[in-house]
């Protein structure tokens, strides 16, 4: 028990920092600072990994192959950020400035970024809810809170990719919020009180007379 306490304690730690590291990779690629910004995303990268991880710990006695998956998909999403790095450094080792080579390699940054924290992160989120609700080891309100808001990422970054809406726009935005509250309150549940005991399933109150009978 208490190492499980700490593996939750330590993923819900992880999942924050998942969210301090991708504003301040931002924050840093925006005002020049392409090294920083690669720093950043690599420990971006280093946490959705440890996530994976931890959570396959956790969650595989409820449901082995969805925490697999979930692992597997979160490993993934690690590996497409972190590829996604490569351009930005080489953009920040080329000093390319604004050219065409800027423009190309910072293109490539933004499609790792679609493609990671947008396509990716969206189907491990709907597997994670669909655990959590099948598990209960949580409140449903969250379970259903995954499921909804990886749905409504996956439209919106699918959208995204065939140009219905603009790349990065409000309406993409928007449709992230459900996803974000979701890794917050998971990760301040991680946090504060791990994983409930799951609720046993529910009997028919005539159930008992109906063994002793027999």
């Amino acid at each position: 028990m208490t190492h499980a306490r700490t593996y939750a304690r330590t993923a819900g730690a992880l999942y924050l920092s998942t969210h301090v590291t991708s504003v301040l990779a931002v924050v840093a690629y925006d005002s020049g600072a392409l090294r920083l910004g690669v720093l950043l995303e690599v420990l971006l990268a280093l946490g959705c990994l440890g996530t994976g991880v931890l959570l396959l710990v956790l969650l595989r006695p409820y449901g082995e192959a969805r925490a697999v998956t979930f692992a597997l998909l979160r490993t993934l999403e690690a590996a497409v950020i972190a590829a996604g790095t490569l351009p930005m450094l080489a953009l920040a080792w080329r000093d390319a400035g604004t050219g065409p080579m800027a423009a190309a390699l910072t293109d490539l940054h933004t499609a790792a970024f679609l493609v990671g924290q947008g396509l990716v992160i969206a189907v491990n989120t709907v597997v994670l809810g669909w655990l959590l609700l099948d598990a209960r080891v949580v409140p449903r309100a969250l379970g259903m809170l995954g499921v909804g808001g990886g749905v409504l990422v996956l439209v919106g970054n699918l959208a995204q990719l065939f140009d219905v809406i603009p790349l990065g726009g409000t309406v993409a935005g928007l449709c992230a919020v459900p996803v974000f509250a979701f890794e917050i309150w998971w990760a301040v549940l991680l946090l504060t009180r791990g994983l409930r005991a799951p609720a046993a399933p529910d009997v028919p109150a005539d159930v008992p007379d109906r063994v002793a009978a027999r």
